[in-house]
């Protein structure tokens, strides 16, 4: 006979040691949460966000030794646990948002209390043990990328899971144990839930009537949706983070947030902002291979079948000049400086305007570009952190492509090889010797002078070097800020022309000044390979170009001197390229400005033997197509933002050819993509 419902809730107080344990404990956190300041030495009491997380936990337990000593209705007690833990999530989150993960993983207790009790624990367990998988897995990617795991990597592994264990250089047993750890707890659980969901089916099928599975269906859908509309307030506010286009930042944000939320977000921007490159496959056919030689020798004029068969192969320089552009296409200037690395000379084989994709910093941008030959937008908002997200997966490059025709290749970094993770980046782009400051024997961080660096190279390859050699040279004298250091103008040579304040003056005397070293730099490497060419026979290609324009000129004022009145281009996207060569001259480029990611193409028609065999000659094909910018978008200043036009901008004969060059990219086996 069915009990009265008076007698289901009729109270018994009945505890036990272990619900006496239980209230200590849950007291305990309290009062140690309350008066955890003055216990660390603070002058008063204050409770901050952690320390009401602890108090809410404090509750929980304290509430849950006091219902645990009174003889309730087992069903009864979850559910008055599960409101507790959804209410406590709740107010949370009111209280701090950030501590989203503690709110989401009070919530999932909640609905895993609401659950089939075997079900649930099950689910608990493998939520906290798949949580903390996560996390270590994603400290593993900072420690080798400096970017934290997110939903793209997690693509990567399931499509692929050898070529993330050897992204991050994992031992391949560790892999096997984990999928079938994975494999095995997922089809436990599934299983599982099948038969719980059998379950449920059965016994509403048998009492349609009764409250208490409709009940709880609807207390875990209403969780969910709060969960739901909690995570999007977090995105929300991550998305106007204007720090995130640095990995650091990235890389806090994710420790604030927790792994959960931190994928959430990945794959909530990837759907936004995911790229070009990893749209379908068959989205339209390549380039015909006879169109892109025909344009390749558009820019490149190759010898002669009748000329001698076999050209000594030149040895070649790639130097990326720090924050180098020319003033004088931005800014009306009185004065004369030099401007050797803008103006041609008895070795200029080609000169003009580069199209970079980053303005102000970002000069891992340009490396990966100028190195891969892809654009880095072509990955949307990853592109933006080559060094740390894109790397791993490089499998092709403009150096794999030298080394594979016979030559050494080295890096030469001007700062400590743990910036930004370039140690790992290069040797992920296929360089044989990786230097940094330290290895190069500077006593800081950074070189001081680009001279300085540009000595070391020249002492480290030595006066007969292996050859033919491929260096790639990283100077940053010129990295903003620019304070002159001095009260008075007395000491500057060049000025605006405009009457202008002293600060932005200074800045530009100050940039001058470094510019003078880096040309100095630049000559003493013409030197260099001058001499090398003398005692050996061997040519030399020598390419400098710059990465960005620096901060110190782009900006309103908010963080330097205002620049914009004197500026005559607002183009800030625009730096220089300047090709000097001893071999035969080749290039016929550029009347328009060059695309950056197209320079490592120009560079290798130096080696390669015909039109057919340059580095990704479809960067030229798309150049004649579609001018100096086929994306037409920019990366803005926080992690979930590409700025301007893209898809739907372009001409009908640029958008199909942009298309077709997307295509030839997936296919070239440059980077290695999610489907590969």
């Amino acid at each position: 006979m069915r009990q009265p419902t008076s007698a289901l809730l009729q109270l018994r107080w009945a505890p036990t040691a272990f619900h006496r344990f239980l209230w200590l404990l849950g007291l305990g956190l309290i009062t140690l949460s309350v008066f955890s300041d003055l216990l660390r030495g603070g002058p008063s009491i204050s409770i901050g966000p952690l320390a009401t997380g602890a108090i809410l936990v404090g509750f929980g337990i304290l509430a849950a030794g006091m219902l645990g000593a009174v003889a309730l209705n087992g069903n009864t007690i979850r559910w008055l646990l599960a409101l507790y833990l959804a209410g406590c999530s709740f107010v949370l989150f009111l209280i701090e948002p950030l501590l989203i993960s503690w709110t989401l993983l009070g919530y999932a207790a909640a609905i895993c209390l609401l659950l089939p009790p075997r079900l649930g624990l099950a689910t608990f367990a493998g939520l906290v043990g798949t949580t903390l998988l996560l996390e270590w897995v994603s400290h593993v990617k900072i420690d080798l990328t400096g970017l934290p795991l997110t939903m793209m990597d997690l693509r990567i592994a399931v499509a692929n899971p050898a070529g993330l264990w050897d992204a991050m250089a994992l031992p391949h047993w560790s892999r096997h144990l984990a999928v079938t750890v994975v494999s095995v707890g997922l089809l436990g659980w599934v299983f599982m839930g099948a038969l719980a969901a059998g379950r449920f089916v059965r016994d509403v099928w048998r009492h349609p009537g009764r409250f208490e599975p409709w009940g709880r269906s609807l207390l875990v859908g209403i969780i969910v949706l709060m969960a739901s509309s909690h995570l999007q307030d977090v995105y929300e506010w991550m998305g106007e983070d204007r720090s995130t286009w640095h990995p650091d930042r990235v890389k806090r944000l994710a420790d604030r947030v927790g792994i959960w939320p931190f994928l959430g977000y990945s794959y909530h921007i990837e759907s936004r902002a995911a790229g070009d490159i990893y749209m379908a496959r068959d989205i339209a056919p390549l380039p015909e291979p006879e169109q892109v030689s025909e344009s390749v020798r558009r820019y490149v004029a190759f010898p002669s079948a009748s000329s001698h068969a076999a050209p000594v192969k030149p040895n070649i320089v790639m130097v990326l000049a720090e924050s180098t552009f020319d003033p004088s296409i931005v800014f009306d200037l009185t004065g004369d400086w030099d401007a050797y690395l803008f103006e041609e000379n008895e070795l200029t084989d080609a000169i003009g305007p580069l199209r970079v994709n980053s303005k102000g910093g970002g000069s891992w941008i340009a490396e990966f570009e100028t190195i891969t030959g892809l654009d880095s937008r072509l990955f949307g908002y990853s592109g933006a952190y080559t060094h740390a997200s894109l790397s791993p997966y490089v499998e092709w490059s403009l150096t794999t492509y030298l080394a594979e025709r016979g030559y050494q290749t080295w890096a030469f970094l001007a700062h400590e090889g743990d910036f930004f993770n370039a140690r790992r980046a290069y040797e992920s782009y296929g360089f044989q010797r990786v230097l940094d400051s330290k290895d190069l024997g500077s006593e800081s961080a950074w070189f001081a002078t680009d001279t300085a660096a540009t000595d070391s190279v020249k002492a480290v390859l030595g006066s007969d070097p292996m050859a033919p050699f491929f260096s790639y040279i990283v100077l940053i004298e010129n990295h903003s800020p620019h304070d002159c250091g001095v009260a008075d103008d007395g000491g500057f040579t060049v000025r605006l022309a405009s009457a202008a304040p002293f600060d932005q003056n200074c800045a530009v005397h100050e940039f001058l000044r470094r510019l003078g070293s880096t040309t100095e730099a630049i000559r003493s490497l013409v030197q260099y390979l001058e001499d090398l060419e003398a005692r050996t026979g061997r040519p030399f290609v020598l390419a400098v170009f710059g990465d960005h324009q620096p901060a110190t000129f782009i900006g309103s004022g908010q963080y330097g001197p205002n620049f914009q009145p004197f500026r005559g281009s607002q183009d800030m996207y625009t730096t220089f390229f300047h090709v000097m060569s001893s071999a035969q001259p080749r290039l016929q480029c550029c009347s328009e400005a060059l695309p950056v990611a197209a320079l490592p193409s120009l560079v290798s028609s130096y080696v390669a033997s015909s039109a057919d065999d340059i580095y990704l000659g479809t960067n030229l094909w798309l150049f004649e197509r579609c001018g100096s910018d086929a994306i037409g978008q920019t990366f803005g200043d926080r992690m979930n933002s590409m700025e301007g036009g893209g898809l739907g901008t372009r001409s009908a004969s640029c958008e199909s050819a942009y298309r077709s060059a997307v295509a030839s990219y997936r296919a070239s086996g440059v980077i290695r993509l999610t489907s590969d």
